[in-house]
């Protein structure tokens, strides 16, 4: 009975031996057969700028070669949009005495874009809404570099067809299918479907209104709309309660909409305003049946419009250069001393300018220039994720063929658009993929936490899993995948930031400092970051011995 038991012992052993031999094998064999995908973080470089932090509450380092200086008329500090921008109308206006400091090794802020042996992608903001007949600025940058080319009969702006995206635009998939457009709608006589066109006809009846100023309620520059208390107030209240409020119920209006805000503002409808959802529906020019106008891209997104603003004063811009410190200075020589740090050889120096274009965020302005007021206290930064994926092939699916814009329904992303879309090359199939996600949560503290201690390879898992939702056969079709997080992407426009007079109280000038970035504004778009430039531009220019 002994030796029964033991042989019985022993032949399980052996089985169960066998069964984990053939699972290692296994595993191996996944592993070696699985398909690898190559990529990396690449930046922002967020360990160089935490050193404006360590500096903050130092005097100037005693450890800098006095020896390596400088002086220029005009310091420009941060190259995103609003620097770039004024830069770009300081050389128009002749001006030449200045120079642009930047962080990264290239100008764009979070409109830089990349390029590969595929073409060119977005790293941030990868489209431009036509332009409303308020910001004069922008359609004039537009004229003078070819985007818009003329205008109709009725005055209105004729936009080079190359910039103007190629049908089909947009799908969303849902219940199983890619669909036309981005409204999660089914059938039109659906719960959803008729909810659709109930917040369309409502939100017509916004776009055309007036307060008691005669001013639209809502317009860009968003300085421009109306100033009535009664449309004002909204600016108190979260965009998810008003819409709550005025009786809308269905989950696929509530997700579009949050979708929306996500993806202008950076955060999710009970994180902004009433009055600035209401103004991403309200602000732009629409066609006669209310439905919104055809979007400007390009391969590289507004990289495109970055370059037309960096050609004209490449020169004049110093990447790789941490602005650690600006001091007024008491010297005959300069009114500002600036410290900065040279990322590629690790050295400290000073510059000396006598005006200052400060185009850095906001939160900034304590480690840099020691503000104390606290006015830029408060303010709510959304992060972003933003991935490059490289694919030997567009991704398909059931329902209608893929878009410029690809968004899943109920997915944490924002979904991705396909750089090679305005291509007009027939039958390639490479692209690449630029995939969007908004962490639009209140507590964008433990976000940037979890950014911090993620791994590509822990991003990398994420973004297949969501894409295999819609994508089944994503994974063999992505050859590399390069990530960028950005802990601080652009301002969120909380309840009361737009009206609440904060955004006033940021935009105060110092003697000789002039404050320049789409913050200012309460929002991060294109229009305006430039208009903000052009303003910090011209006032430059307005001082005495310039």
């Amino acid at each position: 009975m002994a030796e029964e038991q033991e042989f019985i012992s022993r032949r399980s052993f052996l089985t169960i031996l066998g069964l984990c031999i053939s699972a290692i094998i296994g595993g191996l064999s996944f592993l070696k057969f699985r398909h690898r995908i190559s990529g990396k973080i690449v930046g922002p470089n967020r360990e160089i700028g935490h050193r404006i932090r360590e500096n903050s509450k130092s005097t100037l380092s005693s450890n800098i070669n006095r020896n390596v200086s400088e002086k220029v008329k005009v310091l420009i500090l941060g190259s995103g949009v609003a620097g770039l921008s004024s830069g770009y109308y300081l050389h128009k206006s002749g001006f030449s005495d200045f120079k642009i400091l930047e962080l990264e090794n290239n100008a764009g802020g979070n409109s830089r874009s990349g390029k590969n042996s595929i073409g060119a992608y977005p790293w941030g903001a990868h489209y431009l809404p036509q332009v409303g007949e308020e910001a004069v600025l922008v359609r004039k940058f537009l004229e003078e570099n070819q985007v818009i080319v003329g205008k109709d009969n009725r005055g209105k702006p004729v936009y080079n067809e190359r910039f103007l995206c190629f049908d089909p635009e947009e799908r969303i998939y849902y219940q199983g299918r890619w669909n036309e457009g981005l409204y999660p709608g089914g059938n039109t006589r659906s719960p959803a479907g008729l909810e659709e066109e109930k917040f369309k006809r409502w939100i017509q009846t916004w776009r055309l209104k007036r307060g008691r100023d005669g001013k639209k309620a809502f317009t860009i520059p968003i300085d421009l709309s109306s100033r009535d208390p009664e449309i004002l107030k909204l600016d108190k209240i979260n965009f998810f309660e008003y819409i709550k409020e005025k009786g809308f119920r269905t989950k696929e209006l509530f997700w579009f909409l949050d979708y929306s805000v996500r993806d202008d503002f950076g955060g999710s409808m009970d994180t902004v305003s009433a009055w600035i959802g209401l103004h991403y529906f309200c602000s732009r020019p629409v066609d006669e049946n209310g439905e919104d106008l055809t979007l400007l891209t390009w391969p590289e997104g507004n990289g495109f419009l970055v370059d037309k603003l960096r050609a004209p004063i490449d020169s004049k811009i110093q990447t790789g250069t941490l602005v650690e410190k600006v001091i007024p200075s008491e010297s005959k020589e300069s009114r500002f001393t600036v410290q900065v740090y040279s990322i590629e050889t690790k050295e400290q120096k000073i510059i000396h300018c006598d005006s200052i274009v400060y185009a850095l965020p906001s939160f900034t302005r304590k480690y840099i220039l020691g503000e104390k007021s606290g006015v830029a206290e408060g303010l709510t930064y959304s992060p972003w994720l933003v991935a490059n994926l490289s694919v030997d092939q567009i991704p398909t699916g059931k329902g209608i063929p893929p878009c410029w814009d690809n968004v899943i329904y109920q997915s944490p992303s924002l979904g991705y658009i396909v750089s090679t879309h305005q291509d007009l090359r027939a039958g390639r199939e490479e692209s690449v993929l630029t995939y969007y996600q908004a962490f639009g949560e209140k507590d964008t503290i433990a976000i940037r936490k979890k950014m911090m201690g993620t791994s590509w390879f822990e991003w990398k898992e994420a973004i297949v899993s969501d894409l295999k939702k819609a994508h089944p056969d994503i994974e063999k079709r992505i050859q590399n995948m390069d990530i960028m997080t950005y802990a601080h992407a652009m301002i969120r426009p909380t309840p009361g930031l737009i009206w609440g007079g904060k955004r006033e109280r940021l935009a105060i000038s110092y003697p000789n400092l002039h404050f320049a970035h789409s913050d200012l504004s309460g929002i991060s778009i294109f229009e305006e970051a430039l208009i903000r430039g052009n303003n910090a531009a011209m006032k430059i220019l307005g001082e005495q011995k310039i």
